[in-house]
């Protein structure tokens, strides 16, 4: 099972093939995690999902998902998936104290990272991910 090739966000659920074997299943035990909307253990799920496991779930504890209107937005989760938090939070730490950038991203200045190129960091590792899981 390929799961989803794209980054957008969307839901996506694992369908059986008519012929062949069926997806692999799995039940997602948070044993004593927190089960808050956008916890870490809900990306977890929606990475695994995304990655071609059939774990029944629905949107309302993934990012994006507003409980007062009851509506999942993709396009916020999209960020989160992609970093647009980590590069808000580099460009800010940049302009306020870039001595503690220095030492919190010194791995991503390393290797050329900044707030500008992180989305397309992120996309270019995803596409390596999928071409050699």
């Amino acid at each position: 099972y390929e799961g989803k090739v794209e980054v957008d966000g969307e839901m996506y659920t694992v369908e059986e093939n008519d012929e062949g074997p069926r997806p692999f299943l799995a039940l997602l035990d948070v044993g004593l995690a927190r089960t808050t909307t956008g916890a870490r253990v809900f990306a977890a799920l929606k990475g695994a999902v995304d990655g071609g496991v059939n774990i029944p779930h629905s949107e309302k504890r993934f990012r994006g998902f507003d409980p007062e209107t009851k509506r999942y937005s993709a396009e916020d989760n999209k960020g989160y998936l992609l970093g647009s938090h980590v590069s808000e939070y580099m460009a800010e730490v940049a302009e306020e104290d870039p001595e503690k950038y220095q030492k919190i991203f010194s791995q991503y200045v390393k290797h050329g990272i900044d707030a500008d190129n992180l989305e397309d960091k992120y996309l270019a590792l995803h596409k390596k991910i999928r071409a050699n899981p």
